[in-house]
């Protein structure tokens, strides 16, 4: 029988049952508790008092709980008046929790804070003063004084000894400060009884009170439990049983002996019998794929009120919700879905992103917000329109007055004062709300005001339902809280104090406790048994985890004053694992096998304790995680009726569209991509780039020189015109600043773009001299535009484009220039190889130049010549000449493309994959 269900049964006949007061570990085992009264009562009886041992001696306190947040400022406060020091709140915010942390052990171990935080000027001081100690204590303190004291000072040393000397101080006022308002913090409160016995009277309303289920009891609880075991109306039982809870040589059985012997029970609860469960230890390289495979576990065992998954890593509560199986219709999770995984977190972290930028934001923040699912749920038109905009326009900064179209983002990216917003909260144009600046950095509770009016926005538009809707009223309670109590400090830290609030934030799933499947965490087992068990994530420093916390006492003053030590935290991991699996049946231990990243892939001590120390008959099994992809054919796309159809109407005459020299080049090496780019229109995402690219270091260069040249179209230029350009600089120089503003909207030049700006400078200056040693020439133009109409047959003509970088006559040649800055060559075999897509050594670059010199309608030969820019300080390969029966060759060629393109029984087919696919944006689609 489960022990707590036995507890049930001793006291289920009692007739004053009302009058008792049942005390257990956390409220999930009084819920089961009274369920297992009410299994075994068949008459109706009076419900005793269920609580749990914080509640009780909260209770007797009659204090109340101090808000965490305002314990923080008011810590604040005093450190200024009592150090003499002007610390902002910056530099104090992570260690005045520390401090607060620290005080809650002092108190709930009674550790004496005087003498804790003394500063030992000599040995001796530490024989006359704490003779009180044991012989460990004295020897654990005389340890860390020892090597203090030593000759020799630093400034850690002389820090530590200056914080040292106002933590006493510092304690005895903010419990000052707090039992003045009635409140205190959790320690305080436990301490507060524990010295004044006389608060505990109020226990006289209990015939008995009893205490079940405690294991690692903290001094305050003693001294209480034994003031009310000295007035004869405590009884006391423990849940120690099994031979692996009460092995002397098992950290679980640590508190048991002082726990036992200090209050024993009144009824001697029937033992049970020794039980082995079957346990089977499975390792996985994943843990989300632990998540399903708790669901094909539980597919075996049942997904009742018998069976438990317990997570030491709440990270895994969402994939593991995701993975219970359907059969499953009933789940009760104890742990909260955290505030920090919800989407409303994720705007406002996005939101407080915002105050790094003090003019215009930064588009990485920007646009974040304006892609959020809530911003587009209220008003995708405009953040569509905005975004589409920043990227065409590659904005880097944006300015709060062009992002301020509407009330809602007028409150997140505006620059008015809040002051002249109206009182209603709703998206009309006449309200102005702004967050993203704050004049002064004392001037912080406005920027409150700006979130909480964010926040009437997002609800009251109807865009947040849910528990959404639940956590923004935890969002603005929390804003609220730091408003109502707020004191000077920067942007940054009001950001870093709101985030921290918020992570602490989670929110409890409705279900019925008392049945189904049980998810919980750790400490939620205690005293609850089931037949199945799932523990995942048994990794070391996961379960136990690693107790190594921020604390200003070190580890030899804790151990000397019985302070809470890593030894301490490990007995309990210990009792609560071995206890939950000692009545199980069956027990599975999930870990991650994984040793990269953060993870060791170390099991957990636990599972080695259970195979090397117990020698109990563990299953092992590993399940084998392989990724690899399927195969595939390859991908096509056969022309339908309408595929052609379609085709036409947009490359025909009189179509949308025009066929260029790249468009065809991409049909001829891919058909497949060709459809999804220039049919389907499937484009890559753009983005705003930051940095000159490829793409964008050609167009750039390309304008300098159609600038440079464009005052001498039509003219003959001579190298004395060539030398004067050269000489200014500047003018070259301000061309090229005008193309990052043009192609790149950056107006101030730095960093990396500075070397790309030189560097375009260079290859200018470069191909000019190159231009001198040909000169003189005929510049007839740049950057032509050329449209043409393909016969294709009697019936049929295909629109043709085509764009030329620069055009001249040199030596009485015509010659068509195109500049290339990547790499290539103009050799090539044959023309028909140009039209082969398989083919490795097909050259694109001559392709594309021909296809330019058939678009020029030129009756003599002319030249074609690529431009190489990272050749340009080399000896250029020369041009080659093409005459007419080259280019009649490749009109054929062309034709016969064109044709495939246009042929329905000619499919839209992948080409075979190559090095190429691998940069391809398309290879997910095909392969």
């Amino acid at each position: 029988m489960k022990y707590l269900r036995k507890i049930a049964s001793e006291f289920r006949t009692r007739e004053d049952l009302s009058e008792y007061c049942f005390v257990f570990p956390n409220r999930r085992a009084g819920l089961f508790f009274q369920k297992y009264l009410g299994e075994l009562t068949d008459i109706p009886i009076f419900s005793p008092a269920i609580t749990t041992i914080k509640d009780l001696l909260i209770n007797f306190s009659g204090l109340r709980e101090a808000d965490k947040l305002d314990m923080l400022f008011r810590l604040y406060k005093l450190y200024g008046e009592i150090s003499d020091k002007v610390e902002s709140f910056d530099e104090f915010l992570f260690w005045g929790e520390t401090i607060l942390s620290d005080y809650n052990d002092v108190d709930k171990f009674m550790a004496d804070p005087k003498r804790l935080f003394s500063n030992i000027k000599d040995l001796k001081e530490i024989e006359a003063d704490y003779s009180f100690l044991s012989e460990a204590q004295l020897v654990a303190i005389r340890s860390f004084w020892e090597g203090f004291l030593k000759e020799g000072s630093s400034e850690k040393k002389s820090r530590f000894t200056a914080l040292w000397s106002i933590l006493y101080p510092l304690y005895e006022e903010i419990r000052k400060s707090l039992f003045a308002e009635g409140c205190g913090y959790e320690g305080m409160m436990y301490r507060y009884v524990a010295e004044n016995p006389e608060l505990i009277d109020k226990a006289s309303k209990y015939k008995k009170i009893v205490f079940v289920g405690l294991n690692a009891l903290n001094s305050c609880e003693k001294s209480v439990m034994l003031e009310l075991k000295k007035r004869g109306i405590a009884d006391f039982y423990w849940d120690y049983n099994g031979y692996m809870v009460t092995d002397p040589d098992n950290a679980a059985s640590r508190f048991m002996q002082e726990n036992v012997t200090l209050f024993p029970s009144q009824i001697e609860i029937e033992s049970y019998e020794e039980n082995i469960p079957d346990i089977e230890v499975i390792g996985v390289a994943s843990s989300v794929i632990q998540s399903k495979l708790v669901s094909s576990i539980l597919k075996d065992v049942g997904g009742d009120i018998n069976s438990a998954v317990i997570l030491p890593d709440e990270r895994l509560l969402m994939p593991l919700l995701h993975s219970i199986p359907e059969n499953i219709s009933s789940v009760n999770v104890s742990m909260g879905y955290q505030l920090r995984s919800s989407p409303i977190y994720s705007l406002i972290e996005a939101i407080i992103e915002l105050v790094r930028d003090e003019k215009g934001y930064y588009h990485k923040r920007v646009l974040p917000i304006l892609r959020h699912s809530y911003i587009k749920l209220i008003c995708r038109e405009d953040s569509d329109r905005i975004i589409e905009d920043i990227i065409e326009r590659n904005m880097i900064y944006i300015s709060p007055e062009y992002l301020s179209v509407n009330s809602l983002f007028t409150a997140i990216f505006g620059k008015e004062s809040l002051k002249n917003r109206t009182e209603k909260n709703s998206l009309h144009d006449d309200e102005i709300i702004t967050i993203g600046d704050s004049s002064d950095s004392s001037d912080l509770s406005e920027l409150c005001n700006r979130l909480l009016a964010l926040i009437d926005i997002l609800v009251s538009s109807g865009g947040i339902k849910g528990m959404d809707k639940e956590f923004a009223y935890h969002i603005y309670i929390t804003l609220k809280r730091i408003d109502g109590i707020l004191i000077p400090m920067s942007k940054e830290s009001f950001a870093k104090l709101l985030l921290q609030l918020l992570n602490s934030i989670s929110i409890p799933f409705r279900g019925e406790p008392l049945s189904g499947l049980q998810i919980m965490g750790i400490l939620e087992t205690r005293l609850l048994d089931f037949e199945n068990i799932i523990y995942c994530s048994m990794n070391e420093g996961l379960f136990p985890q690693n107790p190594y916390g921020n604390s200003f006492i070190p580890y030899n003053l804790r151990r000397g004053f019985n302070l809470p030590v890593k030894e301490y935290n490990d007995a309990i991991s210990s009792y609560v694992f071995y206890r939950s699996i000692c009545r199980a049946k069956k027990v599975f231990l999930l870990h991650d096998t994984r040793s990269e990243g953060l993870g060791s892939g170390e099991r957990s001590r636990f599972i080695l304790q259970l195979k090397y120390h117990y020698r109990l008959p563990i299953k092992e099994s590993t399940v084998p995680f392989r990724i690899s992809h399927s195969a595939r054919e390859r991908f096509c796309v056969k022309k339908s009726p309408a595929i052609v159809e379609q085709i036409k109407k947009l490359f025909l005459k009189g179509g949308v569209k025009s066929l260029s020299a790249t468009s065809i080049d991409t049909y001829i090496t891919c058909p497949l991509k060709f459809y999804l780019r220039y049919i389907k229109e499937v484009e890559e995402e753009d983005r705003v780039a930051e940095e000159v690219e490829a793409d964008d270091f050609g167009k750039i260069f390309h304008k300098a020189m159609e600038s440079i040249y464009s005052s001498y179209k039509g003219q003959v230029v001579t190298k004395e015109i060539l030398l004067q350009i050269l000489r200014n600089r500047a003018a070259i120089e301000s061309i090229i600043v005008a193309g990052f503003l043009e192609f790149k909207n950056i107006d101030e030049i730095q960093g990396y773009n500075l070397l790309i700006k030189r560097i375009i400078l260079k290859y200018v200056e470069q191909t000019l001299h190159h231009d001198m040693t040909l000169a003189p020439f005929d510049y007839i133009g740049s950057e032509i535009k050329l449209n043409k109409l393909f016969q294709l047959n009697e019936d049929t003509e295909v629109q043709l484009k085509g764009f030329v970088d620069r055009y001249d006559r040199c030596s009485g040649v015509r010659r068509i220039i195109d500049y290339k800055s990547g790499k290539g060559s103009m050799k090539f075999r044959e023309l028909p190889e140009l039209f082969d897509g398989n083919s490795r050594s097909r050259n694109g670059i001559v392709f594309q130049m021909l296809f330019y010199a058939y678009m020029m309608d030129i009756d003599e030969n002319v030249e074609i010549v690529p431009y190489f820019l990272r050749n340009m300080f080399k000896e250029q390969e020369p041009g080659m000449v093409v005459d007419r029966e080259m280019l009649d060759s490749f009109t054929e060629l062309l034709g016969n493309t064109l044709l495939q393109l246009f042929d329905i029984d000619i499919p839209f087919a992948g080409r075979e994959r190559d090095k190429s696919c691998d940069i391809c944006p398309y290879s997910q689609i095909c392969y």
